[in-house]
């Protein structure tokens, strides 16, 4: 092909060359030959421009004059190519000529030229600028290894460091810093959490960074880039300075990204500078927003992690706190804590074990629980235990368990099943027993006690009234026998009835006795003394085949006690043994003192003298002894005893301030012990009455009260064979008026218990008008409550004998009268 061009035939070679030169020149790769001595020969103009040098100027140069830095790398690739081989896609990074500031990464390509015979004659040269693409793949590669590094960490404060360091990676920044968003007290939101690039130290020291017009934005959700930050017009809008302050790192070049949580809220901020302008771009912000966002969720995550964390670390503190408190309730618990398996077998004991049983936890783990507990409580304990291992409920139960001494506590459980165990907490209610005990017995004690006073009241009421019927029978008999010829027939009918009539009496005063209101005349007594004057008739009382043993203290103090109710009452114990030995035995007596404390059922707290009576006969079996005190009860056969005598000791006792308890079992005897209170006065000794009766005062005017006709008609007739004038009334109430009446008795005899006023107060009244008046005070049974010690009595029945000796007694006058003649004894 031939054209013309400027009056110059063109050919088609031609044209083609020229067309191949503009496109070479056109390429935006750069592109050059070079001979062998390393000469530019023809570059085009994209390479030139790289190179900072005009096209014209590289002609005829060689490489190392256009580029004098030139590196070892690239001497040594053109020194490979002259030899004839082919180098390409070399990369090589460094500045160039044109951008020494900056960092390029060339894609290089060196082919040997050659001519027709084949010898190297130069090197084509090829410059690819990939500079973004290779940034472009660092920046992939950068963003999956932090995604990668996010994903291991959480550790907050490092985690925020590895993207602030990634992000200065990815933009080429010279400064980079992570601004945490936390509202303090000052209002300030800007708080640095990581910085790269410059002096941390340095940086603290400008102080605390301010929300400023440029900064605000960021924390509303708002991304900034500017190719020159100092010329945007919110900056420098704050005082005291224009700016940023001195010292502060130099940012011209400024991307700012808040880092969002996924709902909507502003974390933070990734801020990043550069000195010079417009080193940010779309694909930097791009780049930054996405690490924005993977530093949100591991930040999110870091958070969420760190308060797992802290709820892990409070719930293990809970937890330690509470085994520790479970621990120390364990340690000092005062109740027994067990743990059981199904077999019964301990698994875990408190020490609470050792301070309540003896045992120390390690001598009771591994072994079951038959080896502690009490073998009548067995079988019920491995039915709770079955129970309890089946799931049902448990009531609370006791059983007893013994110590490491052989003492047997009372154990009261409540359990619960869990896991296979049985969980279990024993409270040691051995003394609550021993109180519940000693209540029952206080109850008990306390209703036998209302028993026996309630039979002693109906006693009482029926010897009194019995009394008053043997009085007349036994005083008329009296003055019969007296009155009656000198018939043998007769006598022996009289002495045979007088006999009963005294059999009578005896048993009522066995009945006075059981109920306490028999006549007694309670004095200071020495009980050892008494025991041993009357130790040949104790002997004799239960004969040979006894074997009688006394035993008594020295120096023991007085008792208060009626002698000769206490020797019958001795007496009457004595014969109950005897009885209760029918082949012989062993009866022993024995006499101390004893102190009852406070909060004993048996007595008041106070000193006493202590008479037991102990036998080794047969016993009482539980029902028999309960009952072994009622009056008329007796074990002995019909006719062989009134069953009186226990009562009247019992009675004796009681009315003394005393107490009389028996113990016994079957075939082993019977203990009667007889507590009696110390007198408070020391002992008068005594001189022995003669056994005649003394003379009675004076023949005088008597004035006779009783409400009991048969009695008063008795006694009246008694009174008036011993020579007396006697005057009758039916009660207190006719005596008064027969005294108002102008009637001056010398001798004034009444019976105590009557309608109205008693004849203690009816005395006390006469006495008030006549104080010399002989006063002498009849009973049926003696009314401790009313009957005046200081008052002469006689207790009914009685014969005339007896009526003649009380009128002889002392107390019958006032001290200040002293009777000057008798009256005859009567005869008979």
């Amino acid at each position: 092909m031939v054209r013309e061009d400027e009056g110059r035939v063109v050919t088609g070679a031609e044209e083609q060359a020229r067309q191949l030169a503009a496109m070479y020149d056109a390429s935006p790769i750069g592109l050059a030959v070079i001979d062998t001595e390393l000469r530019y020969v023809r570059i085009n103009e994209h390479l030139a421009r790289l190179n900072g040098i005009p096209v014209a100027d590289h002609i005829g140069r060689t490489v190392m004059e256009i580029i004098p830095d030139l590196s070892a790398q690239a001497r040594a690739a053109f020194d490979r190519v002259l030899a004839g081989e082919e180098i390409k896609g070399v990369e090589i990074v460094g500045p160039t000529p044109a951008r020494p500031d900056r960092t390029s990464v060339w894609r290089q390509n060196w082919v040997p030229m050659r001519d027709e015979t084949g010898a190297v004659i130069g090197v084509a040269v090829s410059c690819e600028d990939i500079s973004e693409e290779s940034r472009a793949r660092k920046a992939v590669k950068a963003l999956n290894a932090i995604n990668t590094a996010l994903a291991a960490e959480h550790d907050l404060e490092r985690l925020v460091q590895m993207v602030t360091d990634a992000g200065v990676e990815l933009t080429g920044a010279t400064v980079g810093a992570f601004f945490h968003n936390v509202l303090d007290e000052s209002g300030e939101r800007l708080h640095l959490f990581t910085l790269t690039g410059a002096d941390r130290e340095q940086f603290t020291k400008l102080g605390r960074p301010r929300g400023t017009k440029v900064l605000e934005p960021l924390f509303r959700n708002e991304l900034i880039r500017a190719d020159d930050i100092t010329r945007d017009p919110r900056y420098g809008a704050n005082a005291p300075y224009e700016g940023m302050p001195p010292g502060h790192p130099v940012v011209t070049s400024y991307l700012a990204v808040p880092v969002v949580s996924g709902g909507g809220k502003v974390l933070g901020g990734l801020l990043f500078g550069h000195p010079e302008p417009g080193c940010f771009s779309q694909r930097h912000e791009e780049l930054i927003a996405g690490l924005a966002a993977q530093a949100a969720v591991a930040i999110e995550n870091a958070r969420l992690l760190s308060a797992v964390q802290a709820t892990n670390e409070a719930l293990e503190q809970r937890v330690a706190e509470r085994t520790a408190e479970r621990d120390r309730a364990w340690r000092l618990s005062r109740d027994l804590l067990i743990t059981v398996d199904p077999a019964g077998i301990f698994r875990s004991v408190s020490p609470a074990w050792t301070t309540i049983l003896g045992h120390h936890p390690s001598e009771v783990v591994g072994r079951s629980y038959r080896d502690f507990i009490h073998p009548d409580d067995i079988p019920r304990t491995e039915a709770a235990l079955s129970a309890a291992s089946a799931g049902e409920d448990v009531p609370v139960f006791e059983n007893r368990y013994r110590t490491r001494d052989g003492a047997i506590r009372h154990i009261s459980w409540l359990t619960s099943v869990a896991g296979g165990r049985i969980y279990g907490s024993g409270r040691d209610v051995t003394d609550a027993r021993a109180k519940d005990e000693a209540l029952r017995a206080t109850e008990a004690a306390l209703r036998q006690s209302q028993k026996m006073e309630a039979m002693g009241q109906l006693t009482g009421g029926v010897a009194h009234d019995f009394n008053n019927l043997l009085t007349p029978i036994l005083g008329s008999l009296d003055l019969i026998r007296r009155k009656v010829p000198d018939d043998a027939r007769s006598m022996r009918l009289l002495d045979g009835a007088i006999q009963s009539a005294e059999r009578a009496r005896t048993l009522v005063q066995r009945l006075l006795a059981f109920a306490r209101r028999q006549p007694l005349q309670a004095d200071a007594i020495d009980v050892a003394t008494m025991v041993r004057d009357i130790a040949a008739l104790l002997s004799t009382t239960v004969g040979p085949q006894v074997q009688l043993i006394i035993e008594t203290k020295e120096c023991l103090p007085p008792a208060l006690a009626d002698r000769n109710q206490l020797e019958m009452a001795l007496l009457n114990l004595a014969v109950n043994a005897r009885d209760a030995m029918p082949g012989g035995g062993t009866l022993r007596i024995d006499v101390g003192d004893r102190q009852i404390e406070d909060g004993d059922p048996r007595l008041p707290p106070g000193a006493y003298i202590h008479l037991s009576v102990i036998d080794s006969g047969l016993g009482m079996d539980a029902e028999t002894l309960d009952r072994a005190i009622e009056p008329f009860f007796s074990t002995k056969g019909l006719g062989r005893g009134s069953g009186l005598g226990l009562s009247m000791v019992h009675g004796l006792a009681s009315q003394l301030g005393g107490a009389f308890q028996l113990t016994s079992s079957p075939g082993a005897g019977t203990v009667a012990e007889l507590w009696l209170p110390v007198s408070t006065v020391e002992i008068v000794p005594t001189v022995t009455a003669s056994l005649d009766p003394a003379p009675a005062c004076s023949v005088g005017l008597i004035l006779l009260v009783d409400d009991e006709d048969a009695v008063r008609a008795a006694a009246a007739q008694m009174l008036g064979d011993l020579g007396y004038a006697v005057v009758e009334a039916d009660g207190a109430d006719a005596a008064l008026r027969l005294v108002a009446e102008g009637l001056r008795p010398d001798l004034l005899v009444s019976d105590h218990l009557m309608p109205g006023m008693t004849g203690t107060e009816l005395a006390r009244h006469l006495r008030a008008r006549r104080p010399d008046l002989g006063v002498l005070i009849v009973s049926g049974y003696a009314d401790v409550e009313t009957l005046s010690p200081e008052l002469a009595h006689l207790s009914k029945p009685f014969r005339q004998a007896d009526l003649q000796r009380a009128l002889s007694m002392p107390k019958v006058y006032p001290p200040s009268k002293a009777p000057t003649s008798h009256a005859p004894m009567p005869s008979g």
